[in-house]
């Protein structure tokens, strides 16, 4: 991935749009000094490691940050954003649909952000710190059929 001019190639991610009855699961970020928009919601996932891919990465991630062994983790979307940070950073996103029944979501252990919460797509957009690359793509999923039809 080449990079625009001032832009650093930066990170990789894989971030999980972990579906439990119709709603997201959605992590709160730490409030840690030098954390990316802390106190947001955002999708589970993180870095690729060298030599992973992402589907690797993302069931990687989930058993990391959630203890959790997804059945499917399918590729929904990816997309590359240049971060408007000081320099401005460049990085590539791998979005999977990971389905969750209620009873692997009681089962669900967290280790990594200050908590996690069920939303409604509707739910999400309203809240005012929330991931905005991550918010878009739970609304782009929520409006898949009006967006893309079928």
């Amino acid at each position: 991935m080449s990079a625009p001019e001032g832009a650093a190639i930066g990170r990789w991610c894989a971030a999980a749009l972990i579906l439990c009855n119709g709603r997201y699961l959605m992590q709160r970020r730490d409030e840690k000094p030098g954390i990316l928009l802390p106190g947001h919601w955002g999708l589970f996932g993180g870095s690729i490691d060298p030599g992973e891919n992402a589907a690797t990465a993302i069931r990687r991630e989930l058993l990391e940050e959630l203890e959790f062994a997804p059945r499917l983790a399918t590729l929904f979307t990816e997309m590359e954003i240049v971060l408007p940070l000081t320099p401005p950073r460049r990085d590539r996103m791998s979005f999977f649909i990971v389905p969750c029944e209620p009873a692997e979501f009681a089962a669900l252990v967290q280790h990594e952000g200050s908590g996690m919460r069920l939303f409604a797509a509707s739910e999400l957009a309203r809240e005012a710190r929330v991931a905005p690359w991550d918010l878009a793509i739970v609304l782009m999923h929520a409006r898949r059929n009006a967006l893309f039809g079928g």
